[in-house]
């Protein structure tokens, strides 16, 4: 298991969080959803997927996109791979995703192109994770600067 979540339950529980904040967030919301794309997350350590719906009209109203914990049956047109503990890094702004790839740390396929198009409009998500965390009362998960 990895450092950051005890059970993929956890992860959920705290992505979820994320998720809803970020597809109803009045600045970064619009951006997010008018991406365009499907993008599936899988992640290890522990065993997760989640799957973000930019492509089709929202689930929910106030939304600016659908998410899924889980598997689901909606096809994403592009897919990462990577550690649930790097993912928890990279939601505070600490990884570079173009060089995870190189280094092996994040496997990607599909449309990836239309995925690193989405990096500048997350930016803002770095100050939020942080945030949901602390809400959540799980401040002990927040990563410290060094």
């Amino acid at each position: 298991m990895g450092h950051y979540y005890k059970d993929t339950k956890e992860l959920y529980d705290i992505y979820g969080h994320l998720m809803e904040r970020l597809l109803t967030d009045e600045k970064i919301g619009p951006k997010f959803g008018s991406a365009g794309i499907i993008i599936k997350f899988i992640y290890t350590d522990p065993d997760a997927e989640i799957t973000i719906d930019l492509k089709n009209p929202p689930s929910k109203p106030g939304y600016y996109g659908s998410y899924y914990l889980g598997p689901c049956n909606v096809k994403e047109d592009v897919w990462s791979k990577q550690s649930a503990d790097f993912s928890h890094s990279f939601w505070h702004g600490y990884e570079n995703p173009v060089a995870a790839v190189a280094k092996g740390k994040i496997s990607q396929g599909g449309n990836i192109v239309a995925m690193l198009k989405l990096l500048p409009v997350i930016k803002p998500a770095f100050v939020l994770f942080p945030k949901v965390l602390v809400d959540m009362g799980r401040s002990d998960l927040v990563i410290q600067k060094k």
